[in-house]
């Protein structure tokens, strides 16, 4: 599942990238690419370089985002005793320099897709 990034403005919105969860990994990742950084194309072997790669556990939503070089630019946690799908507190960490916008709308579409597969195996389940 690919999930768009926008910059709103007044003046209309402007794609800065997208993220997605990488299919092929031992443990969950998900990679955010940036518009305009190459490649040709947004699927498949002309895939850009990802700018940023998210990992960490998940489940308990506690990631980092680590830019092409492998150095932490922003982390990410679940924050509170008591979290429910519908309302969740995070505590995020954005090194200078990084785009703090990008990162908060990176967590709420990892938040979202957690969200998601739990709901899912909710319906199943039953």
């Amino acid at each position: 599942k690919k999930w768009r990034v926008y910059r709103s403005s007044s003046d209309g919105g402007e794609k800065v990238g997208w993220i997605e969860k990488k299919l092929i990994s031992l443990m969950d990742t998900f990679d955010v690419y940036m518009e305009g950084k190459g490649g040709f194309g947004v699927t498949g072997l002309f895939k850009p370089t990802p700018a940023y790669r998210v990992e960490g556990d998940f489940l308990d939503r506690n990631f980092a985002f680590r830019n092409e070089e492998g150095k932490i630019v922003a982390r990410a946690n679940m924050d509170g005793w008591i979290q429910v799908d519908m309302m969740n507190h995070y505590q995020v960490r954005v090194a200078e320099g990084m785009d703090a916008m990008l990162v908060l709308a990176c967590v709420c579409c990892i938040d979202e897709e957690f969200d998601e597969e739990h709901q899912k195996r909710r319906e199943e389940s039953q």
